[in-house]
Parts: structure tokens; sequence; C-alpha cells
């Protein structure tokens, strides 16, 4: 797997880039054993695409990314926060490689494929991002598989850069215009209350102090006795770096009906399928778990009321809510996963995964890592949503036929991430095989759970 030559990025670049709280949380992580918090996305292309368009691409991409093109420098004294700055030794060639994929190019193969480049650590010194160009697809095509730390930024932040530079370097330079980019802006998880009611609504008022602290006290309990009940157990210290991708599509306008007829969303909708494919999977060891428990990005806190889409980093609001497990139909499920999200993601709503991240200097990163994981662990899965274009892309000319974007998995054992595009839904299953070593069994669980939401 030789790297090739890659033309060196002469561009000048901001000064200090001082890590967020969570930028920096997610950076500490990676230092450890035990987490891995890269973000991989696999894009697939009916035609072969060339090496001079896949790098000029990423030449166009680093001058809007800065984080792509800096390393990180450490902070000063016992509270200094790392942060970015301009690599001046800064080359593609140290981030772009050829590879091909093995078998016969299924997408089966190319997902093999990206699960072994996934376990390769990122370099030191280096802004720790990968691109690869994985060849030898069957009927010709190829794929572009980009392994980034959750440390430059997070998922959300990551979509509305790549769909504004495809926008950028697909549509007329006139067309260019924030309007014509406004589809692709972070939508908030929250449906709208009336006809048109804008997505940067004002926030409603705050609640008394007393009341946001008994429902944080009320928050505090139920995660320390969720941590005496893990589904599955904790990823082992000193142990391997092995996780599985499965992937399956369903139709967007299908499951957005389904979703709509029963008072729920999308994000909804797949929440309920995981949760019975999650049944299912117990059911056949003979477990049963009476709420399962979900652990969910969104891509800001409640109360915001602007997204700047030109900001990196990670600004994700975690919301984590229990479902019942055992419901008779998809409209019953979707509801109550709707009612849930709606308990936990209100004006009230604390940011606890920001309050951790403001924690983690103070304690000792193995101290830090057990205990994050071990709350992670509570949940029986994290699910993630993120909307993509209703039209085509392209990416060095070359069009997009299939995106499939794969959270990581940190201490819960399965994350599913949809990543709709052109009326489809890509969805990946992503499965920590040290945890759940018959992991080809809850795929298909889960999987096929999704499916039956376009039955």
């Amino acid at each position: 797997m030789a790297a090739d030559t890659g033309s060196r990025l002469t561009r000048s670049a901001p000064g200090p880039d001082e890590m967020s709280a969570k930028d920096n949380m997610v950076w500490r992580l990676e230092s450890g054993r035990r987490a891995r918090p890269i973000i991989v996305v696999v894009i697939v292309f009916d035609d072969d695409v060339s090496w001079e368009a896949f790098t000029a691409w990423h030449e166009s991409l680093c001058s809007v990314m800065p984080r792509l093109r800096s390393r990180v420098a450490h902070g000063r004294g016992l509270g200094g926060r790392p942060h970015w700055i301009p690599d001046e030794d800064f080359s593609l060639a140290h981030h772009l490689q050829r590879v091909r994929v093995g078998g016969k190019g299924t997408r089966r193969d190319v997902f093999d494929t990206a699960e072994l480049l996934a376990e390769i650590p990122f370099p030191q010194g280096r802004s720790p991002w990968n691109g690869y160009l994985v060849s030898g697809l069957e009927g010709g095509g190829s794929a572009y598989v980009l392994k980034i730390s959750h440390s430059v930024a997070d998922g959300i932040r990551l979509r509305e850069t790549f769909l504004r530079q495809v926008a950028t370097a697909t549509a007329p330079q006139e067309a260019t215009t924030s309007a014509a980019l406004d589809p692709w802006q972070v939508v908030s998880p929250m449906p709208p209350t009336g006809p048109g009611t804008p997505r940067t609504a004002p926030p409603a008022p705050s609640s008394p102090p007393g009341r946001r602290l008994a429902k944080a006290a009320r928050f505090l309990g139920q995660a320390a006795a969720d941590m005496l009940d893990l589904p599955h157990p904790v990823p082992p210290a000193g142990g391997q770096f092995r996780r599985r991708f499965f992937t399956t599509t369903v139709p967007l306008t299908t499951v957005k009906r389904l979703a709509t007829a029963s008072g729920g969303t999308v994000h909804d909708a797949l929440v309920a399928a995981v949760v019975e494919g999650c049944r299912r999977y117990n059911a056949h060891h003979g477990v049963r778990r009476r709420r399962t428990r979900v652990f969910s990005p969104y891509g800001r806190p409640p109360r915001a009321t602007a997204h700047d889409p030109r900001r990196q980093g990670n600004h994700w609001f975690i919301v984590r809510f229990a479902v019942r497990s055992a419901l008779p139909g998809v409209p019953d499920r979707i509801r109550a996963v709707r009612q849930a999200v709606r308990d936990g993601y209100d004006r009230d709503a604390a940011d606890w995964m920001g309050a951790m991240a403001r924690l983690c200097p103070l304690l000792p990163r193995r101290l830090f890592e057990a205990v994050f994981l071990r709350l992670c662990a509570t949940h029986d899965f994290v699910v993630s949503n993120m909307p993509g274009p209703a039209s085509a892309a392209s990416i060095g000319g070359h069009p997009v036929a299939e995106v499939f974007a794969i959270a990581p998995t940190l201490g819960s054992a399965v994350t599913v991430t949809l990543m709709s595009y052109r009326g489809t839904c890509h969805i990946t299953v992503n499965i920590d095989s040290t945890v759940i070593p018959d992991a080809d069994l809850a795929a298909r669980h889960i999987c096929r759970s999704i499916e039956e939401l376009a039955d």
C-alpha cells in the first residue's frame, strides 16, 4: 500500500486554532488504548476516478478546511488546551494513497477494505486524516474511503464542508450563493411547531434554576444506576481495535411517509427500527431487556439560535433516552421514540457531555477513559442521522453513486449512521467485534428491522 507522490500546498494558513473542550476530549481519548474516535466515510463511484482529479479535489478541500493541513501542538500549563498550527511540511503525499480492493470488488469487499484501513493508527506529528482512492470495483467503479479523527470535526461539520465543496465545484460560479447552499444547512432535530416555522426560531425562555438543577440531579442518578446495568461489556483495556461495517439502503420517501403518519421524524423511525433489531438479537440469545437505552448526537444544543457552517471542530449535543424494548408495531415504536426525544431534548436539557469534556483535563487519562467508556457502554447503541443532498453530487468531476458515513463506537458496542443521498437512506451499522463476537448476526437483525420500514 505505497503512498503516491502528491502536490505540496503552499497556501498561507491562519494562526493557532485552539481546540474546544469537546475537541480536546476526543483527542485525548484517541491517545489512549481503548478508544479510536475516528469517522469513516465511504463514497462509491460508478466510474474509475483519476488520481489527478482526486488530488486536485483534496487541494481545494484543504484550502477551506485548515485543520486538514495543520498539526496539533500541546497546550501550555495545566489548563492549556491543544491547538492546531499550520504544518509547514504539509503534503498531500502524506495523506492520500491508492489501494486496490480485494475479492471480486463487491460492496462487501469495499467495506472489508475500509475495516482494515480504519485499524491503521494515524502517524504522529501530522493532521489525523487519510484519504484512499480504491480501485478494482466490479463494473469498473471506484471508491473513496476517508478516515478522519473526530478531533478535526464532528460529522455534521464534515458533511457541511464536503457538500459545500461539492456544490462549489459542481454549480456554475454565479449559482454558488448562500441561497443555493441553504438546503445543506444543519436543521433542528425537533420537528417544526407549525407551518412556516423558521429553522432558527427564537428559543423558549429558560426555566427557573431550581427546575434545571432538579432535572440534572435526576439525570445523574439515572446515569449512575445505568452504569451498573450494561447491555454489553466495556471494551477491554489493551484490547485490539476491530470494527465490522455492515450496510443497507431504504427509500427516503417511504421512511418519511411512515414516520410522518406515526407522528415522528425519519430519525425517530430509524431509532425505532434499531431498537427492534437489538430486541431480536437479544431474544436470540435468551436475553430480555425491558428498556433500550439510546445515545444520539444532534447538531446543536436545544437553545441554540445561530449556526456558522464555517466553524470546524465538535459542536454536537448528546441526547440520552430510553425506549421500551418490546412494542407491538412500527407506529407504536416511532411514537414511543418521539416522546422519549421530546423528554430528553427540551429547553432544560443539560449538555452533560460538554461538562465531561470540561472535566477531562483535570483527571488522569486512564481514569477519564475508563469512566467515559463505561458511561457510553450503558447505551445499547449510538445513532446518527445526517441529511444529504437530494440532487446528484460529484467529486473531481466524477458523479457520486452512494455515500455511507460511519460514526465511531465509543464504549457502546453498536453505532448506526444514516446518510441520505438522492432519495435513498444509506445506512451503516458499525459493530465492535471485540465486544459482540457474533457481529454478523447482530447486523442481520438490525438491518432487517431497518429494511422493514420500507416493506
